[in-house]
């Protein structure tokens, strides 16, 4: 099986494909399945703008609605968990995961699912400590506290992510794993993301208790973004870590509540990252890698003419990641590892997109299923779901063993004897109108009339 993983997709479904199609046609392979690790933006209509985390001059409705509307098909399966800059009304409807559009699915809040013989995980969403302790509280219309908060990672994704027992080939996040970079490059990811130095040194960057479900379930390979930058690492299993858990009593009473750590305001940049994160000038920075390096010409026209570099890595994973990570690092494949890999966004001259052929044993039908084992944790956690600001007590994975035991029993009597089993059906259904490009004049007349009616209301209102 062949897979593609990109970074940030950031409202470029249509340039991806087109990129995707590209690489097929000029190393003439088949991409059987495409991962995207957050900031899809499925705007389906102008509507959705407004639940969109990010300041209007980024607000664009992109490409997206027209695999809503049908008017393109996405040309292969595509899997994606959510980030910071999502159309979070449609997304939350979606809280379990299941179709945007045909043939591009939504992990959901967190989940697991299988394709082709492959167990693929997932977690939407940033991690803030202050809102990491509470409920799901946020409802629509959004303010614009909540805007930013629900898309903040939740104790009780976690905590239904650490039962996991069956191995995962791939766990997909938006922002890392804390303490990450010390497995890989950490003194050129520190010399061409300056930005990133600080949070680095003071092990704030990334999230604590990704940090600490790595270590539990151990997947074969983690994939991320949200940083703008390509960066591998290894990490090994078979070597003792010392993993310090954050304080889970760090929670403010109210979103309101003063915040002194500068680590924890939301930046007013689009991505949540120091203003010059990607103004950082690489053109003396030597990479040294064993990718296989495309760049298209004018001829080629490979996405609506923007002139992109594609990295490819087409040989061996093992090859690459080691190639990638200094030497110190512990490189012995023979032992149980990760491969780390997080990947920048999708813009001309970025390492965006990444191909693997490392997949022989995953021979399946190229479908997607729902995870058996996942089903049962879903079931038997679904009572500590919070609606509410406060989260309900959660607790301890002893006192889940019997409630889990149950729910695996309940799935295997009552979904796996079902003729379809656990094959997800493709029953997509539109939920919102499309956006139509048509009627942009038709829209823009409304907005303009709808301030010059506000404005005498807003002028008495000044006086």
């Amino acid at each position: 099986m062949k897979i593609a993983i990109e970074g940030c997709c950031h409202n470029q479904l249509e340039l991806i494909y087109k990129t995707v199609d590209y690489i097929e046609k000029e190393k003439n392979i088949k991409i059987d399945l495409l991962l995207i690790c957050g900031d899809v933006q499925t705007i389906r209509n102008r509507a959705d703008l407004d639940s969109t985390s990010m300041p209007d001059h980024y607000k664009e409705m992109g490409t997206f609605y027209k695999y809503y509307s049908g008017e393109l098909k996405a040309p292969i399966p595509t899997i994606f968990i959510g980030g910071n800059h999502e159309a979070s009304n449609y997304l939350w409807e979606l809280y379990y995961g299941g179709w945007v559009c045909e043939n591009v699915y939504y992990l959901g809040c967190s989940g697991v699912v299988n394709f082709g013989g492959l167990r693929i995980g997932g977690l939407s969403g940033i991690y803030k400590q202050r809102d990491y302790g509470l409920g799901h509280f946020e409802t629509f219309p959004y303010t614009n506290d909540t805007i930013r908060s629900i898309y903040h990672v939740r104790r009780y994704e976690m905590f239904k992510l650490n039962m996991i027992r069956q191995p995962i080939d791939i766990f997909l996040s938006h922002d890392w794993p804390e303490n990450i970079t010390r497995f890989g490059d950490e003194k050129r990811l520190k010399r061409i993301k300056q930005g990133l130095a600080p949070d680095i040194e003071r092990v704030r960057l990334g999230n604590p208790y990704c940090e600490m479900l790595l270590y539990k379930i151990k997947p074969r390979y983690w994939f991320a973004a949200h940083l703008h930058v390509k960066f591998a690492a290894l990490i090994p299993h078979d070597v003792p870590q010392t993993v310090t858990a954050p304080n889970p009593d760090e929670i403010p009473i109210s979103l309101d509540e003063a915040v002194t750590d500068q680590n924890e305001i939301d930046d007013p940049d689009p991505d949540e990252l120091p203003s010059f994160i990607d103004d950082i000038d690489t053109t003396n920075v030597v990479i040294e890698t064993d990718e296989i390096q495309i760049v298209d010409s004018e001829e080629t026209q490979i996405a609506n003419d923007i002139t992109a570099e594609l990295p490819l890595d087409l040989e061996n994973l093992d090859e690459f990641v080691t190639s990638s990570i200094p030497s110190s690092t512990p490189s012995n494949t023979q032992g149980s590892y990760t491969r780390f890999l997080s990947l920048d966004k999708c813009l001309p001259g970025r390492e965006f997109l990444q191909v693997y052929i490392y997949f022989p044993e995953a021979n399946g039908p190229l479908e997607l299923s729902y995870d058996e084992e996942w089903l049962a944790i879903t079931k038997a956690t679904h009572q500590f779901f919070s609606v509410t600001y406060k989260q309900a007590p959660l607790p301890t994975e002893s006192q889940m063993q019997d409630p889990l035991d149950n729910s695996q029993e309940w799935v295997r009597n009552n979904i796996l004897q079902k003729d379809s089993g656990l094959l997800i059906p493709k029953n997509f259904l539109p939920t919102a109108p499309a956006h139509n490009a048509s009627n942009q004049q038709e829209y823009n007349l409304m907005i303009k009339l709808n301030l010059e009616q506000l404005r005498p209301e807003m002028i008495r209102r000044q006086l």
